[in-house]
């Protein structure tokens, strides 16, 4: 992947057109999760490298670069803010619509986003 950027930075093309959002889904015995983030304004590859690299212990995750998040989302968390950073996204999620609560109540309470139901 680092190579084909390189490239299309030496010709002079876009990288935005490409990887814009990273779909994350959880390959482990736990709780599926599964989850995808739209960028917004954050750059690409401050984006790959750190928003799209989930940290959470004892669990792991396959990530894909995808031009957009897929449909299927049962909330979307639009222009979400990270605690500390003036960068946007939005997350797109998928996994249990029983966690809308507070998922809706947590974008909209620290992460300064707006909720939508698609």
């Amino acid at each position: 992947m680092k190579r084909i950027m390189a490239l299309l930075i030496l010709l002079g093309i876009s990288t935005g057109s490409l990887a814009a959002a990273c779909l994350i889904e959880s390959n482990d015995d736990q709780v599926p999760i599964r989850m995808c983030q739209q960028n917004i304004s954050i750059p690409p590859q401050l984006f790959e490298d750190s928003f799209c690299q989930p940290q959470i212990a004892e669990r792991s995750f396959d990530i894909s670069f995808v031009e957009q998040c897929p449909e299927g989302a049962y909330g979307i968390c639009d222009n979400a803010q990270s605690e500390g950073v003036a960068y946007r996204q939005a997350i797109h999620y998928y996994s249990e619509p029983g966690d809308q609560p507070v998922l809706q109540a947590y974008c909209e309470q620290f992460s300064q986003g707006q909720w939508r139901t698609p």
